[in-house]
């Protein structure tokens, strides 16, 4: 082995390279302590490495970085890589602080070693830059938020923020030009800048050590760097390296909803960021440079200047100094930390956004999941889905007169509901209750209607009348409407209801003639071959994904309420020039779909369970009376409400 290492010297000479190293001596032995400076080295390689494995397949631009990201996610190594990468930050940035705070209070930063200091501290706001600089680039809604945050901050600043800001941004504002800027400024730029100060400072460390022979303490021995504190270096590491590697193969690296300005979302920094976050609320408007560049500014200037503070000390004086350093900063730091993370606890509003944030970024990964994400880009996911889209639009053009609750009140309600609740609209039981004498009448349907003394209600109200005291009457009405609800349910074809649907086809096929025939609804209404348009809707189709667009987009068709409308207006009437209508095809189909429950969803379980799950967890998300929603055409699994 001697030969070999020999051999190996005389060609590249590795002793003389390693020589530094091995005279190493630290006056005052090993120190766990002495760790921290070591681990974030070997972190800054990791980021170096995983980031370039990242670039392989990473795509800088609006349009592909949310899917490239995305596609690195699909498989396990590849979500690996992005956990390290991300979860390695959040350790260089923690660790960082316990390595200032031990040069500080071991006062590391005396002559000579006054650069080393100044460097140390140099490459902390680098490493905050470098780290905001990576947020937003996968194209997500948070991080594309934080930045437009960050770059107003930024732009607040008199005279150089907005010069700052346009080259943080490429612009005033978030756009096209964003992302190519981070980009450079992540990979490219702020690398050069860190490296180059980084040399600069581990020269430093070598030709003046860790602490000074004049600083020996007491009782303690000198020892060789290697392999004493080597070891412990390695050790240290180790354990940094696993606790990094179990959180990004158990939790991974976040990734939510697509970036899109119609989203809504309430943006947080960072949480290194958010004392400065929590400071912005006592500097507010133009004076809000203050807490976000003056005051960090200036404690870093104070930090720089230490090794001269400390010249005019006595040692007693200056330890005391440090140690109130210590505690204040990282007090101050702290407890503006947690008075940020505690006000968004305890406000309600801000957790129920929250919750609908992440229901959005979960849909949108669902919707990725089908490996179709279109060339225009992923915020193409939920803008054309139904699940997603479906409650904006019915809050923006339905909420006003409708509701869309269930019985316990979950969902979207009318604040002054003045036409029948639509919720499970088309169901088998949501047909029953429109032929029930007391349900007809009720705030639910027509009661609060200009129908609800009309022909339809009185119809009903009389053919119940007509058996009353006669109670095998009373069973063959009941027997016949229930037979009736099943042929009309059947005729909107919801995928929920299908093996209901089934299950009572010869049902379905008497209704069918009741309707047609004993029951008389063809006085009014037209079915198939029977009855004319005109007076009453059409009931051919009843419920169908045709006949709702139809009706909607035109409420007094022939079809539906020609003579007798009572205040809806028509949505998409003109074919023919639809920027002239209130919907476009795509918010009337996604409208539709998401009324009938025909959004996209994965595989659920045989027994169905999951579309329940899916109405159930759907509906909690409007205890609040806000909505949220997007839409896939592929109705694999679907939301509507089950009928029996």
């Amino acid at each position: 082995m001697s030969k070999l290492l020999n051999w190996l010297d005389s060609r590249t000479d590795y002793r003389r390279l390693l020589a530094p190293i091995r005279r190493r001596v630290l006056p005052n032995g090993p120190s766990w302590w002495y760790t921290s400076a070591s681990c974030l080295l070997w972190l800054f390689v990791v980021q170096m490495v995983t980031g370039l494995l990242l670039m392989s397949t990473y795509s800088p631009s609006t349009n592909s970085a949310w899917a490239s990201v995305h596609f690195i996610e699909q498989s396990p190594s590849g979500a690996f890589l992005r956990g390290v990468h991300y979860f390695a930050a959040q350790g260089m940035i923690i660790l960082f602080g316990i390595h200032v705070i031990r040069v500080l209070l071991s006062a590391a930063f005396r002559a000579p070693r006054e650069l080393i200091w100044v460097t140390g501290l140099l490459l902390l706001p680098l490493m905050i830059v470098w780290a905001i600089t990576g947020n937003p680039l996968s194209g997500s809604q948070k991080g594309v938020a934080q930045i437009e945050v960050e770059g107003n901050i930024i732009g607040s600043t008199p005279i150089v923020g907005p010069i700052v800001q346009r080259l943080l941004i490429g612009g005033d504002e978030v756009g096209h030009l964003t992302l190519t800027h981070l980009y450079f400024l992540h990979v490219g730029l702020m690398p050069i800048v860190v490296i180059a100060l980084l040399v600069v400072h581990i020269g430093q460390v070598y030709r003046h050590g860790l602490t000074s022979t004049d600083d020996k303490t007491p009782g303690t021995t000198p020892r060789p760097y290697w392999p004493f504190q080597t070891f412990r270096n390695m050790v240290v590491l180790t354990i940094v390296l696993a606790i990094i590697g179990t959180l990004a193969w158990r939790q991974g690296a976040p990734l939510d909803a697509p970036a899109d300005p119609t989203l809504s979302h309430a943006p947080r920094p960072e949480w290194y960021f958010r004392s400065l976050f929590e400071l912005r609320r006592y500097f507010t408007g133009d004076w809000e440079f203050i807490a976000t560049m003056i005051i960090p500014g200036g404690v870093l200037l104070l930090l720089l200047a230490v090794p001269f503070i400390d010249r005019l000390c006595s040692p007693r004086t200056s330890a005391l100094v440090r140690g109130l350093f210590v505690v204040g900063g990282f007090g101050a730091w702290a407890g503006l930390t947690y008075a940020s993370f505690a006000r968004d606890w305890q406000d309600q509003e801000f957790q129920v956004a929250e919750q609908q944030f992440h229901d959005i970024s979960q849909r949108a990964l669902t919707l990725a999941g089908q490996g179709r994400i279109p060339p225009s880009g992923a915020i193409t996911l939920l803008r054309e889905d139904a699940k997603t889209q479906g409650p904006e639009l019915f809050v923006r053009h339905c909420a006003s007169c409708h509701s869309f609750a269930d019985a316990d009140g979950h969902g979207i309600v009318a604040s002054s509901p003045s036409a029948p609740n639509l919720y499970g609209f088309g169901t088998y039981d949501w047909v029953r209750g429109f032929l029930d004498p007391e349900r007809i009448a009720s705030e639910h349907y027509l009661g609060n209607t200009a129908m609800s003394e009309g022909d339809m209600v009185s119809t009903i109200v009389d053919l119940h009348d007509g058996v009353d005291g006669d109670d095998e009457g009373r069973q063959t009405l009941v027997d016949q409407l229930n037979k009736a609800a099943r042929a009309l349910s059947a005729e909107a074809q919801l995928p929920a209801q299908a093996a209901a649907d089934e299950k009572h086809a010869a049902d379905i096929a008497e209704g069918s003639e009741l309707i047609a025939g004993d029951l008389s609804c063809t006085d009014c209404h037209r079915w198939h071959d029977n009855g004319d348009l005109g007076s009453a809707p059409d009931l051919t189709g009843y419920g169908s994904r045709e006949w709702l667009g139809a009706m909607i987009a035109n409420p007094e068709h022939e079809r539906f309420y020609a003579d007798n409308n009572d205040r809806m207006p028509a949505f998409a009437s003109d074919a023919q020039h639809p920027e002239n209508n209130m919907l476009t095809p795509l918010e009337l189909r996604m409208l539709v779909e998401w009324m009938r429950g025909e959004w996209y969803e994965p595989a659920v379980d045989e027994n169905g369970d999951g579309l329940i799950t899916t109405v159930a967890e759907w509906l909690q998300s409007f205890d609040s009376g806000s909505s949220s929603a997007s839409s896939a055409p592929v109705a694999t699994g679907v939301g509507q409400v089950q009928s029996q």
